[in-house]
């Protein structure tokens, strides 16, 4: 099924819009339609990228409403009038331009699907599926009945971390695991920046934890329940990575040691009605996650190592930990939600357990503190841009957008060119910088990184700028290859503040 125009009916009133203003009629033919799939943390940014590209006052925006209260978590697309200007060398004078993103399925749908061309259900909007009421500026578009969905092979894709890592447990159900050597030989793969993430816990743990490391001398004593850099508590590599694993199962494994040389289990500083249940609540991405497939990088070494030890991924009913499959962002936020109110919004906790539950998260997530959870610090190391660019705090992504060559059949002419220029820009510090000012936490600010590799400039003294977010740290030093295994290390001589 081809998706090449807006449906007839509603160009027809059939939708019931009499009398609302249009960026392009409905019933207008797309001269180029582009899709994309992969990472949803990347979808702000894609969007604001794109958008750039339009002429003013041309766009429309369409979102699936699979959930009404977070329309586009799983399919967005948008129309707009696009200015040749900004794209040189296109053959159609200021085309209309419908660009689909599927964030259904997360990152790895940004790679194995479109290294294999293997159709995959892209949202419709010719199917009379998609509406638009006040005071909604979007569509709305159902994703529930025949012919809403459709399959077609991604143009290109989008991910976090870099393409070869896509394979083993990081390989979600459905699609082939990815052959490193094929990814070199047969796709085109540009940064797109990095981005940061972090280990968020449920607040009732971030309270339990302050109030030992105020006991054992880490934090100081004001530090109970405040959410300032110098308040955050710490858990090392090693302890994640030993939730991560399963070998930790409850938390009153964990012993405090007082300034006082005494100890004790680190749920005896569970706050009144806190915990009903000691054991550890791992609130885990599924399988082909960007974000899990980092951390399993990052905390496990994993798939980069023989033997490395692979992620929990079953529950222990009796000993723990409890893991769970949230399947995105949002659902990552009802998970730990959940757990530390007692609630059941992510269908997660049944019971209405009290738990203390600890997950994966980017960081341009609960910025207002709407939910209640909190960052922590890795190895003392708070998850900030300024930290990640003076190569302090660890656990970042490489953001890549990835295409099939046009000897194995991946796009070509007008669509190229325009894909092209939104890699090209994906990355830049001005984009970034943009995007990072709705992600500045109590503790500082987060989000994204632009990198010297692709050709922006760290400031010559090393001090980082959050205008210009710039960090000199690769995975692909030397003109070589991205390998998402590599240990960062400077690109070249950069300057660099400790």
């Amino acid at each position: 099924m081809q998706l090449k125009k807006i449906a007839a009916a509603v160009a027809a009133g059939t939708l019931g819009f009499c009398g609302q203003g249009w960026a392009l009629e409905p019933g207008v033919s797309p001269d180029i339609e582009i899709f994309v799939s992969g990472a949803g943390a990347q979808d702000n940014n894609l969007r604001r990228l794109f958008e750039e590209l339009c002429v003013a006052g041309t766009l429309d925006t369409y979102f699936d409403n699979a959930s009404p209260a977070s329309p586009g978590a799983l399919y967005t697309a948008i129309f707009c009038t696009l200015d040749s200007a900004k794209v040189p060398g296109l053959s159609v004078n200021n085309p209309k331009v419908l660009f689909h993103k599927r964030t259904a399925g997360a990152a790895a749908m940004g790679v194995n699907p479109v290294l294999d061309a293997q159709p995959i259900d892209q949202m419709a909007i010719n199917n009379g599926n998609c509406t638009r009421t006040p005071p909604d500026q979007f569509f709305r578009c159902r994703i529930s009945q025949p012919g809403d969905l459709a399959p077609v092979v991604s143009d290109a894709g989008i991910s976090n971390p870099g393409p070869e890592i896509f394979w083993g447990t990081n390989t979600p159900d459905g699609v082939a695991p990815v052959n490193p050597g094929k990814v070199i030989e047969r796709m085109e793969v540009k940064s797109g920046g990095s981005i940061l993430f972090n280990v968020p816990v449920t607040r009732s743990l971030r309270d339990a934890l302050q109030r030992a490391q105020i006991d054992s001398g880490e934090l100081a004593p004001e530090c109970e329940t405040q959410d300032t850099e110098p308040c955050m508590p710490s858990l090392s590599k090693q302890q994640i990575a030993s939730l991560f694993t399963g070998s930790i199962g409850k938390w009153s494994e964990f012993q405090v040691v007082s300034k006082n040389g005494g100890s004790a289990p680190l749920t005896t500083y569970a706050g009144a009605g806190d915990l009903s249940d000691d054991k550890v609540h791992l609130c885990r991405r599924a399988d082909g996650a960007g974000v899990q497939a980092q951390a399993n990088v990052t905390f496990l070494n994993y798939p980069c190592a023989d033997g490395a030890p692979t992620p929990a991924r079953t529950s222990n009913p009796l000993l723990g930990p409890v893991v769970l499959h949230a399947p995105s962002p949002g659902s990552m936020d009802l998970c730990l939600k959940d757990f530390n109110d007692g609630t059941n919004d992510s269908t997660f906790n049944p019971t209405g357990t009290k738990a203390w539950a600890i997950g994966i998260q980017s960081t341009e997530r609960n910025v207002n503190l709407k939910w209640n959870y909190r960052s922590i610090k890795i190895d003392g190391v708070a998850p900030t841009l300024g930290n990640a660019a003076r190569g302090h705090y660890q656990f970042w992504a490489d953001v890549t957008y990835q295409w099939l060559k046009a000897a194995f059949n991946g796009p070509t002419g007008d669509k190229l060119k325009i894909i092209e220029r939104l890699a090209a820009d994906a990355g830049k510090p001005s984009i970034l910088a943009k995007n990072n000012a709705a992600f500045v936490h109590p503790f500082g600010p987060a989000g994204y990184l632009a990198t010297s590799v692709a050709g922006h400039p760290v400031p010559p003294d090393g001090v980082f700028d959050p205008n210009v977010p710039v960090s000199p740290y690769t995975r692909g030093p030397g003109g070589l290859s991205l390998d998402t295994c590599r240990v960062p290390v400077i690109d070249g001589r950069k300057p660099n503040r400790l």
